[in-house]
């Protein structure tokens, strides 16, 4: 996600019916049309008569379990021996190597302490904080610049500065990333635990981080910023109010920011997770 470029301060599938019975003239004339010969139609209609007097197959009602099987999109987890947390970097870079070839991707998990970066890096996003630390590779090398000096709509490429870390994150498929994720879950859910959350349910966390960023507002078409000393600031005082994680959210551009959130969309479906 993204980094600040202003203070952190503000913070039952119903029971199929049996099939209708029909007149047999009409079937007669049916199969006669498909087959087009007395034969075919002969044989079709003896086909036909026997499957009438045989007592139609009654579907028995889904029961609980069924109706779970069918609406489980979650992946299972796949067997593997999990390393200790503070020995997983190597594995994680070894996965996150078979889901994208994307080098800012391959510079983020060269860091150390992979999970456990990753796991506060969501953390702070569900507090409304901007994940400037954890996620320093990913902020890009230019400044944001506006249109004016003490004020200005901000420039189309300050927003084209966010597409590579976009494209990163969508380079991985959301299904194989959650398909990942609950295989290593174990590790977050023991980063989570130290972060000072005992029942230690990393779910928990990504839930609060996407309804966090889905409850940032739409900016304006034309979004102006306010230059202060080291920093900028929304000039619309709505936005002013909002969470440094939603505030840069909306830095990202209306382009990037939709597709980070598709993306986190379908991320939360697959792993049934209730962001809405």
């Amino acid at each position: 996600m993204g980094f600040e470029d202003y203070p952190l301060s503000k913070v039952t599938p119903p029971v199929s019916e049996p099939p209708r019975r029909r007149p047999a003239q009409t079937s007669t004339s049916r199969w006669v049309i498909v087959g087009a010969g007395a034969v075919v139609a002969g044989v079709a209609l003896t086909l036909w008569w026997m499957s009438r007097a045989q007592a139609p197959t009654v579907i028995p009602a889904p029961t609980s379990a069924t109706m779970t099987e069918q609406t489980a999109r979650r992946p299972s987890r796949q067997p593997m021996q999990l390393p200790s947390l503070v020995d997983s970097d190597a594995m994680l870079r070894e996965l996150t190597a078979t889901l994208s070839r994307s080098p800012l991707l391959a510079r983020l998990v060269a860091t150390r302490g992979i999970v456990r970066n990753a796991a506060l890096a969501v953390l702070q996003i569900g507090d409304g904080k901007t994940p400037s630390i954890p996620l320093a590779v990913l902020r890009p090398p230019t400044r944001l610049e506006i249109a004016g000096q003490a004020s200005g709509r901000v420039e189309a490429a300050s927003f084209a500065r966010w597409e590579a870390a976009t494209q990163a994150l969508l380079s991985i498929p959301a299904r194989d990333a959650a398909q990942v994720y609950v295989n290593v879950k174990p590790l977050f859910d023991e980063a989570y635990r130290e972060l000072g959350y005992p029942d230690g349910d990393f779910d928990t966390a990504l839930t609060k981080a996407i309804r966090t960023l889905d409850a940032t507002p739409q900016s304006p078409a034309d979004l102006v910023l306010l230059r202060r000393e080291g920093y900028f600031e929304h000039a619309d005082p709505s936005l002013q109010s909002l969470l440094p994680v939603q505030k840069q959210l909306i830095l990202l551009g209306p382009e990037n920011r939709a597709r980070v959130q598709a993306w986190l969309h379908q991320l939360a479906a697959a792993l049934d997770l209730k962001v809405r």
